[in-house]
């Protein structure tokens, strides 16, 4: 029994950096939606077409060039528009672009989405410590035995 609860706790103990990886990703992604990191540019859309996404789902996604002088070239966001179209769009760290949005919905989203990712990685943290004082205890009762 002591293995499977240290196989158990090691699972956990793998499962909580993801969690914690995720909460990081919601985060960078509600800063460059609501362009606090300050980097953003406006793109004129010339470009709109809908593409597949995963389990049988689609999305518009728009390309334009960027109207910044320090930063000329295409750029491609996700987002619900029409060719033409000017918008903001934020850098994310890892080199796509976001469509910025500051309203009230777009802030109570960035402030509440990472909270699920931190619950989940407490509780697997809180699992994986638990599992392995459970293991670790049972494999003491076992030897004194």
């Amino acid at each position: 029994m002591p293995r499977k609860r240290m196989l158990a706790a090691v699972g956990y103990a793998a499962l909580t950096p993801l969690c914690v990886a995720a909460m990081a990703g919601t985060v960078f992604t509600g800063f460059a939606r609501l362009n606090l990191s300050g980097n953003s540019v406006e793109v004129r859309l010339t470009e709109c077409h809908r593409e597949a996404g995963a389990r049988n789902t689609t999305h518009t996604a728009c390309s334009g060039s960027s109207q910044s002088t320090t930063d000329p070239g295409t750029v491609k966001v996700r987002y619900e528009g029409h060719q033409g179209e000017t918008i903001r769009a934020a850098q994310t760290p890892w080199g796509g672009y976001e469509a910025v949005d500051t309203g009230f919905v777009s802030w109570g989203i960035a402030g509440l989405a990472p909270l699920l990712p931190l619950g989940a990685a407490a509780a697997a943290g809180a699992l994986a410590v638990r599992g392995f004082h459970r293991a670790r205890r049972t494999a003491g009762s076992s030897r004194a035995a």
